[in-house]
Formats: C-alpha cells, structure tokens, sequence
C-alpha cells in the first residue's frame, strides 16, 4: 500500500500536475496544477504553486499517512461513498490518485512551502477523536422568545472530502417554534489539538430563493444588526452575512465547550483559486480583484464577531505573523448584555453540553 501511494503521486499525479492538461482520475477531470521545487526549472508557467520538500523521509511518510487516513475516513462515513468522484465505486487506485492530488486545493501559499507540516495537519483533521464524538449528535439552544419564539439546532457532519475545504462541516439552522426552520451558513473547520483551522463560510440559498417562513426567520436574524456602530466606510463591519455571524456565533460556542482556545483562519487557497480563474470569463485584473473583495469579506466576519465579543481577540492579521487570522478563544464571554446576537451565544450555554473526550 505505501509504494502504491506513492507511486501514484510521484508517478502519475505529479506529470499530469505539471502539463497544461487536466489531471485524469478514472476519468474524472480535475483542473489544478502544481510542482516540486526539484522540477521547477522545466516549468514554464511562474504561476504554478510549488510544493518545497524540506524532508523527503518525512514528506513522504506524511503522504503516506495522510492517504490511509482518507481511506479510513472514506471507510467510516459510507454516505461519502455515493460521491463517484470520491470513492470511484471502490476502485482503490483511484481513491489513492484522488487523496493524493485533490488534498492540495487546500493548501496556502505557506503550506506550499510547509508541506510536511500540512499533510501530518491534515491527518489530524481527518482522526480528530472529537469531530467523530460529535459527528451528527443534535443539539438544540434554549428558546429565544419575542415576535417569533426561536431556538437554534447544530451539528458537526461530514461532506464531500474532494469537494470542500474540511472533511468536517459545523451545519446550524434557526428553528422557529411553529416548526419553520432556515438553514445558516455552513463553517467547514478541521480541529489540530486545542486549535480550530476555519477554511470556508459556504452562504448557502439567495432571499430570492427562500419561502415565506424562511423569509420571516431571515428577518429575525437582522436584529443582530441593530446598535452596531461602525465609522468606517471601506470595508466595515456591518458589509457581513448577519446569518454568518449568527452561524460563528453558534460555533464559537462549540469551540469553548470542546476547549479550543484559538481559531486559525485560512482564506487563500492557490490552486483552488487558479482553478476558478480558469473557468472565468472576466479578465484577469477583474478576476484578481473580484477574488481580494471575497477574501477580505471572509475575515471581514470575523472582526465583526470580535466587535460583539471583545474577548474573542485577534491576535494577528492574515500575513502579519503567517498567512492566517489568529483568533484567541477565551473560555467563556463574561460581557453580558442584552442584545440579540448575545441572546443567541448565552441560548447555546443554556442548553447544550459539549464534552472534550
């Protein structure tokens, strides 16, 4: 099994990564390429991400575990099997080519130069005895009453590994007591000891495209908007999803039950990026811009959950100490106010019970 994995990416991934084609998995194409640093002189294309290998033993024994370990998660949660792109309808050799090739759209710039690191990381993501505990356990806040009486169910799930960010996703949805409920931004996260790896705020459906009930649940949620002062004009802090910070909220709240006590969050993902440039049809400049505007929004969450939460402290910004946000997670908030979106955080302590195994 170890020479096969390897065999697979030194000796098919790696060629077709490099070429200008697609990357062929069973007949699945794949849009990406990449490079080692050792095979960056015949590479023509400056743009291509470069995977630096600091230590071939290590490196290639963190491929190895890595791949295993994406067997075994894909083993674990049969529902990832009925993604043909995923598990190939069991064609080990395949699963094999897609671990080893698909686990680099995830990677930043500083995982390119980190790679050992980033592959024993993201095994961990994939072992993590928490998100396994917790996997699809339903847990409900306490009711929040007012106009419309509500409470708020979440979870930790699985989701499709070549698709998404994170093999975990953290799902939450507000439920209103008539029994309409409207599903909030999805947060696909990985947890590396007491760190939590934040890679993705999927938004889900547009207003346009939500019912009547849902629309009237959407409108609840606007009141986490109220008495928020911002004097900023450029990129401020009220040009958020309230949604996505109701959603943070909530998962916040997760994290200090399970003791993690700092968020890293990733949001420039080079390959995944080159990928999307691909199938634009905007000019280059304009694709670049569209894709800062996005990125800077992402963490623009994130201050905003800090402006509710002052002791949910940025530590740094994205390129001040690494390539990521660093957040610290205090153990619980002792501000207590009224306002709604501190509604929402002390309706979670109300009722619901995480434990660190």
């Amino acid at each position: 099994m170890e020479q096969k994995i390897l065999n697979a990416f030194y000796n098919t991934i790696l060629p077709q990564a490099n070429s200008k084609d697609k990357v062929n998995i069973d007949g699945f194409l794949f849009d990406a390429s990449f490079c080692l640093a050792s095979q960056i002189e015949n590479i023509k294309d400056e743009s291509i991400p470069v995977i630096q290998i600091h230590n071939q033993e290590r490196f290639d024994k963190a491929l190895i575990q890595y791949t295993e370990s994406m067997i075994s998660f894909l083993e674990q949660y049969t529902e990832l099997q009925k993604y043909d792109y995923v598990y190939f309808e069991g064609n080990i050799d395949a699963i094999i080519e897609s671990a080893v090739f698909n686990v680099w759209f995830n990677a930043t710039e500083e995982d390119f130069r980190n790679p050992e690191e980033f592959l024993e990381r993201r095994s961990r993501f994939l072992t993590d005895s928490i998100c396994r505990e917790e996997y699809f356990k339903k847990h409900n806040s306490a009711v929040i009453e007012g106009k419309i009486p509500h409470h708020f169910e979440f979870l930790v799930d699985v989701w499709n590994p070549s698709g998404n960010e994170t093999p975990y996703v953290f799902r939450s949805k507000i439920c209103g007591e008539d029994g309409s409920m409207l599903s909030l931004p999805n947060i696909g996260f990985g947890l590396d000891g007491n760190k939590a790896y934040v890679y993705v705020i999927h938004q889900g459906r547009g207003k346009a495209e939500l019912t009547s009930g849902e629309k009237k649940l959407n409108r609840v949620l606007y009141q986490t908007n109220r008495d928020v002062y911002d004097d900023y004009p450029d990129e401020n802090i009220k040009d958020v999803s309230v949604s996505s910070i109701v959603a943070l909220t909530l998962f916040t709240s997760f994290l200090q039950d399970i003791s993690c006590d700092e968020m890293l969050v990733k949001g420039n993902f080079p390959i995944r990026n080159m990928a999307k440039m691909n199938n634009s049809r905007v000019p280059y400049e304009e694709f670049v811009r569209i894709c800062n505007n996005t990125i800077n929004k992402y963490y623009r969450n994130f201050g905003r959950l800090s402006y509710h939460f002052p002791e949910l402290e940025i530590m740094s910004y994205p390129y001040e100490q690494d390539n990521s946000m660093h957040i610290h997670v205090p153990e619980s908030f002792s501000i207590d106010q009224d306002d709604y979106i501190h509604q929402v955080y002390h309706s979670t302590k109300n009722h619901v019970d995480f434990k660190k195994k």
